[in-house]
């Protein structure tokens, strides 16, 4: 019922990038393939805001992509608590 404009419009991903502590981490049930994000996010990413900028550019494309082809379906559903 939707046109493409607005499926475009609501298919949008908004990420950012933040340095954690891998310890810190919990484990979950859900797997999500890491290695192509690994090589776009570095330490060395955040040292000039261009480079972050570039980051979150080149993210966000790979979670759009992600998001439109069907993968990972619980990954962009919100959080019910």
């Amino acid at each position: 019922n939707m046109g493409k404009k607005r499926v475009a419009k609501r298919s949008k991903v908004k990420p950012f990038i933040k340095v954690i502590n891998y310890n810190h981490l919990m484990p979950t049930r859900y797997g999500l393939e890491l290695e192509s994000l690994k090589s776009v996010v570095t330490v060395d990413s955040f040292k000039e805001p261009t480079q972050r900028v570039q980051a979150k550019k080149a993210v966000k494309k790979l979670f759009e992509e992600r998001y439109n082809s069907g993968k990972n379906k619980w990954f962009f559903t919100k959080l019910r608590f």
